[in-house]
């Protein structure tokens, strides 16, 4: 009986292996490149090429190679807190410490400055582009949700929302408005009314890629479709403070170094 017990101990010590190798193999690491400045916001385009935004206000872009393309010259020093790329013709920036967005034109060499407070704006959390043209904007104190037009200098729409200090990314896609901070994430529709809330633990980012939406955290990764249902999970191959996807790749960040794995599903 005890060679019995023994046997089957080791066969089931075996099993654990052989997973654990398999879980391993599912992450291979393609190469780490480190930063001299410390990464703030980020973002890719449909080509799977991805920007980095900067503390001291850099702007660059890479493609999926970890590859430098283009640095962009910008007069503003100020820390990127949000990239929008979805119109990879006219990168979209939120600098919250100068309460500023910034819309680059790359046929232009002169990028299009708005400042929050010419909307009537005491402090603005979070903004991003709208697929029409106008900008969602968080408010803070109290906090509401603004969709305001840079061309008419006026608010279009507003709605009390409750989301606590922490927001930390917003994106709009085509009817729809993601929201995220540390505790969850909201859906809205385009009149700000929310449709679903996906309540989770040290979300650092989200992604949108097709319908679904890739949720991060430090240590992992989940996949929810638009109807806020779990799909997929990941565990990351290591620690960061942010990620994307890049078609089959992973990229993740950390603080001054960004590393990039192939996933073998």
């Amino acid at each position: 009986m005890g060679i019995r017990l023994l046997l089957r101990l080791l066969k089931a010590s075996i099993l654990l292996l052989q997973a654990y190798i398999v879980e391993a193999q599912d992450w291979q690491h393609v190469k780490t490149i480190a930063l001299k400045k410390s990464v703030t916001a980020y973002a890719s385009d449909y080509k799977g090429d991805f920007y980095l935004g900067f503390a001291d206000g850099g702007f660059t872009k890479y493609d999926g190679n970890g590859n430098l393309l283009e640095n962009f010259s910008l007069s503003n020093t100020s820390s990127i807190t949000l990239i929008d790329v979805q119109n990879n013709l006219r990168p979209f920036l939120f600098y919250f410490d100068i309460q500023q967005i910034t819309i680059l034109d790359r046929f232009s060499a002169v990028p299009k400055n708005y400042h929050l407070e010419d909307f009537g704006i005491q402090l603005g959390m979070m903004a991003c582009p709208a697929p029409d043209g106008d900008i969602w904007v968080v408010e803070n104190n109290p906090q509401r949700l603004k969709k305001i037009s840079a061309l008419r200098k006026n608010t279009v729409l507003e709605i009390q929302i409750h989301l606590g200090d922490s927001v930390n990314k917003m994106q709009a896609y085509q009817n729809l408005l993601f929201i995220s901070h540390t505790n969850g994430l909201h859906m809205l529709d385009q009149f700000g009314g929310k449709i679903y809330s996906f309540d989770w633990a040290g979300i650092l980012d989200f992604q949108l890629i097709g319908n679904k939406v890739l949720v991060s955290s430090k240590k992992k990764a989940i996949m929810l479709n638009f109807k806020g249902e779990v799909e997929r999970e990941f565990s990351k191959p290591e620690l960061s403070e942010g990620s994307l996807k890049l078609q089959e790749r992973f990229l993740f960040f950390e603080d001054k170094k960004f590393s990039l794995y192939n996933y073998i599903d």
